[in-house]
Formats: C-alpha cells, structure tokens, sequence
C-alpha cells in the first residue's frame, strides 16, 4: 500500500505491485489568492499563494482518512503490507509503525492505535506532501465585489467594461464532481446570457436534440 503517488521516494521502490490510495477534501475552508504584482525588475509578474492548510481544521479529515484508508487495505485478500517511504515517519517502536506482510488481518481485528506522536508524525506528512487534485478553480470567482468576488451574475468583469469571464475560475467554491460537466453548464449558460445581451431569443430557437442524427436522440445519458 502506498499513499499517494508522487515524489522521489516513488522511484526508490522494488519492482513488484502497488496498489496506490488517495483522498481529499472536496469543500476545504483554506483559500488561496492569485494577484498581479510589479517585480523587483518593474514588470508585472504573478503572485500567487496556495494558501493549503491554512485553516487548522482542514488537516483533521485528512488525518481520519489516513487511519481509516489503512484499516480498509490491511482487511483487503491482496494486502501484503505497507511501503514505509510513502507513509509517516513513525517514532521508532510505534505500533503504527509500517512494514511488510504476510497477509491481511482478521475482518474483526482491532484498528491501530495511534500515540500523540504518531498524529504529530500523520500531521507532518499531510503538511508535507499535500497536493492539488488538479482541478483548479475560483481565481474569478462569481460573488459580489464586497466579498472579493469579480465577476457579477451575468458574468461581467467588475470595473471593466463589454468583458465576460465564462470558464471555471469564475465557480465561487469547490464542486463535488468532475470539473468537465460543470464547465460544460457554464459553457451554455454563457451562451443564453450573452444571446440575451446581443438581444437574441433563444426561446424560439429548436431544440438541438430535434435535429440530431438519427439514434442520437435516444441516447440517455449514464
């Protein structure tokens, strides 16, 4: 078992199979910033702050989900043990300590027990190697100007004028779903507002799935 999925000591391992277990915080409370900045040079260059873990509270799901993530493999058929580089560094003589197996334990064994230090040592590790799912978002956010927000609910650029942002820097907080579908829903709200904007009635115009080849009409979606 291996926890995440990067980093140098991924390249150290034996060849063999790993089977590899993430988590993360769908709604976390730390936020981020992305300004424009002067340089020491007198250009404009990017400031940009990740602001991960900021709040304390956002750590303590990612602690609960790493004890728990162990105590689901360690009862899995295939489980033969854990590579302790990609785990915490546990105090020397922890019962939480990782290693090899011969196999998994008992569907009614008892959980680990962790010490204070062996959460201080969870800690570190998340503080660590915590990254991105890769679905950035909300650098324009849509809230109002008071609340640090940029673009209002038409999509307009505040301050600037016949300016429209319409991708996912303008979602407001985190979605709990792939980011595709939810930046195809901004896509087509866009297109209705700004037809609006241009004095064009969509009401009238068919529906596309009316005019769509034959047997695409009757395509569900799943």
């Amino acid at each position: 078992m291996i926890t995440s999925y990067f980093g140098a000591s991924w390249y150290g391992l034996p060849p063999r199979n790993y089977l590899i277990a993430s988590y993360f915080t769908l709604y976390p409370t730390s936020v981020g910033s992305v300004h424009i900045k002067v340089g020491d040079n007198g250009k404009e260059a990017l400031d940009i702050t990740t602001g991960y873990l900021d709040d304390a509270s956002d750590i303590v799901p990612l602690n609960f989900a790493y004890k728990k993530t162990r105590e689901i493999f360690r009862r899995m058929p295939s489980y033969r043990g854990e590579a302790s580089t990609r785990h915490p560094r546990f105090p020397q003589g922890s019962a939480a300590a990782c290693g090899e197996a011969s196999g998994p334990v008992n569907l009614n064994a008892p959980d680990i027990i962790y010490t204070a230090e062996d959460d201080e040592a969870i800690d570190n590790f998340h503080r660590d190697n915590a990254q991105s799912t890769w679905h950035s978002l909300g650098t324009c956010a849509m809230k109002q100007e008071a609340d640090q927000g940029v673009v209002d609910a038409r999509l307009n650029l505040y301050g600037v004028t016949n300016l429209k942002v319409a991708d996912m820097s303008i979602v407001p907080l985190n979605v709990g779903t792939n980011t595709n579908s939810v930046a195809l829903l901004i896509g087509e709200k866009a297109a209705m507002i700004i037809a609006e904007d241009l004095g064009i009635d969509c009401t009238e115009c068919p529906s596309w799935w009316e005019n769509a080849p034959a047997g695409l009409s009757n395509v569900s979606s799943g």
